[in-house]
């Protein structure tokens, strides 16, 4: 009898544990610029809403034909998304790329996996619009900060006129079951699948709650999706369903054979192509 005591008190502490690990993350090191990519790179340090100090790169343009705010993803940073700003600058967009709060260079511990970092893409984005008035702005983010960026826009509407999720989950329970499937197969998802409801009280939050479908459905903006079918952090039945809560605002982008955030990789010049035309089509609208 004692020995089920000793192995589920050594369970519970692999659970929590787990939590641990995945609300206060390993930052990685930024490993690409704009500069490197030889355009314009300005540091920048605002605050979030809720206080928290933010940092990001500025990569401007003298008369942009619109605002481009790029969210990196989960254990990721601003160098994520830094080729996609440098293409956009050929294309006459600006763009601000930032940091989440507990990655790269700022502020904050703990990750809330995309609903306290809304606030983070809520500041870049109220910033974007006191720096160039009048310009359109789009929110685009990768994984988690397709949610952050899809909670931002759900709450206040008038920050942005559209948003492209990049490998986008549609609730929060099946992000983790996919990120530990992704991580460590179906061993590691059946093992750690109780970390969901365990999250709760260190979060602050439901995470059965936490709905990007929801918040597409209420961001009132066009919405562009790109999704690998053979993602297996945020399956396609995920990306599926953000189609569906999109409604006729929302239109999706796949790519064959392409993992989670792949598809800008594997596929660049496609992946492009669809991140230009639904721009374009922004701007004149």
């Amino acid at each position: 009898m004692i020995w089920l005591v000793v192995v589920l008190l050594l369970y519970l502490a692999v659970l929590a544990l787990a939590v641990r690990v995945s609300l206060y993350p390993v930052r990685s090191p930024i490993f690409l610029s704009p500069g490197a990519l030889g355009v314009p790179q300005e540091e920048v340090e605002f605050a979030s809403i809720d206080g928290t100090p933010l940092r990001g790169w500025w990569v401007r343009h003298d008369d942009p034909t619109g605002i481009a705010i790029l969210v990196h993803g989960y254990l990721m940073n601003r160098a994520e998304l830094t080729p996609l700003a440098a293409r956009l600058h050929a294309k006459g967009w600006a763009s601000l790329i930032i940091d989440l709060r507990a990655h790269g260079k700022s502020g904050g511990k703990k990750s809330s996996l995309g609903v306290q970092e809304r606030f983070d893409v809520e500041a870049a984005a109220r910033l974007a619009r006191e720096t160039y008035p009048g310009a359109k702005i789009v929110l685009i983010g990768s994984s988690m900060g397709s949610a952050a960026s899809a909670f931002a826009l759900a709450e206040q509407p008038g920050i942005a006129d559209g948003i492209i999720l990049d490998s986008g989950f549609s609730r929060l329970p099946d992000a983790v079951l996919g990120w530990w499937y992704f991580v460590g197969g179906k061993p590691l998802r059946a093992l750690l699948w109780p970390t969901v409801p365990l999250a709760g009280p260190f979060v602050g939050f439901n995470p059965y709650k936490v709905d990007v479908g929801k918040a597409l459905a209420k961001a009132e903006k066009p919405v562009l999706l790109i999704h690998g079918d053979a993602d297996t952090l945020a399956n396609p039945a995920q990306a599926k369903r953000n189609l569906e809560m999109a409604g006729d605002r929302g239109e999706i982008v796949w790519f064959e054979r392409c993992g989670h955030s792949e598809a800008r990789w594997l596929h660049p010049e496609r992946y492009y192509a669809a991140v230009e035309d639904f721009l374009e089509r922004l701007a004149k609208a």
